[in-house]
């Protein structure tokens, strides 16, 4: 700001003014130098050297008028001076003043910028805390709903209780009732509980000896069959392997002194429905599996026992040379 009043100085009325007071000194002292007194000529000749001057004019009459307008000029040029040093002094004042003025300017601005931040900020503040005010007294609204809420469940529960303590009593005071009505009832029936009891108590002796005789005979037939059962499934194990054997087609140089495992499925009426090989040598369990195939339907029992201790039957195929 201070660059910019310095450059405009000169646009002020009193700078043209002593512009236009320097210009017209200077017309004069111009004007007047042509009436200044020309400088003594001297002129030197002669062979030793003579000198011989011609004795100067006597000044014109004007000459003490010029020395008096120089002496009225450069009074004229010194209150000029010192008018352009008071008005430059002036102005230097004028811009010191309006540079005080533009800071105490600046620093209102500040001042009034910090004010206003402090008002946004204190308004800002005072809206969180209006809002917070608001959420608080929501949440205050809200707790005080929900204890409403719960006073009245609490008063609904305490209702709830009185009324199943009266169902309670009602119902205790029907027990009551109904356990003397049974005890009353209890004590008629205990005689006759006594007598069946010694009559139950006779009747569970002669049905453990009726059991027990009945067991020791099913012991005695389950061991028969059993018997049988292992005599029967011997058999048709041997007639199975004796089908195989004869199904299987031997060499002697490939199969002697080998042996093959096999597992074999059969349905109730010995039809073969699988038949797996287990382990052994490979070329007598070949022709192991191929016997059973061929052979489609081995022996099969009758009798369910010895069927399902023969539906899957491992057997070991050992050609006999």
């Amino acid at each position: 700001m201070k660059f910019e009043l310095s450059e405009k100085w000169w646009q002020t009325p009193l700078a043209k003014s002593v512009g236009l007071h320097v210009a017209l000194v200077l017309g004069l002292v111009i004007s007047s130098l042509s009436f200044w007194p020309k400088p003594t000529q001297i002129t030197l000749s002669g062979e030793a050297g003579s000198a011989s001057a011609e004795p100067p004019p006597p000044p014109p009459a004007p000459v003490q008028a010029v020395a008096i307008d120089r002496q009225v000029l450069e009074q004229r040029v010194a209150e000029i001076q010192k008018q352009q040093e008071d008005a430059k002094r002036a102005e230097e004042q004028r811009i010191r003043d309006l540079e005080r003025r533009a800071q105490q300017a600046e620093r209102a601005r500040a001042q009034e910028e910090a004010r206003l931040k402090r008002v946004a900020e204190e308004k800002r503040k005072a809206d969180e805390a209006a809002a917070a005010s608001r959420r608080a007294a929501a949440d205050a609204k809200k707790q005080q709903e929900a204890e409403a809420a719960k006073a009245r469940e609490a008063e609904q529960q305490r209702a709830a209780r009185e009324q199943e303590r009266k169902k309670a009593e009602e119902a205790a005071k029907a027990a009551e009732a109904k356990r003397k009505a049974e005890q009353e009832a209890l004590a008629k029936a205990q005689a006759e509980r006594e007598r069946q009891a010694r009559e139950q108590r006779e009747r569970a002796e002669q049905e453990r000896m009726l059991q027990e005789q009945l067991a020791a005979e099913a012991e005695a037939r389950r061991r028969a069959r059993a018997q049988q059962a292992v005599t029967e499934v011997q058999r048709y194990t041997a007639m199975i392997s004796d089908a195989i054997t004869r199904n299987l087609i031997k060499d002697e140089s490939t199969m002697r002194g080998r042996s093959c495992r096999v597992n074999i499925r059969l349905a109730t009426n010995g039809f073969v429905t699988s038949v797996n090989v287990i382990s052994g040598d490979r070329v007598v369990c070949d022709a192991a599996v191929r016997a059973v195939n061929r052979a489609g339907t081995l022996p099969m029992s009758q009798d369910p026992d010895v069927y399902n201790q023969l539906k899957d039957i491992t057997l070991t195929v050992a050609p006999e040379f």
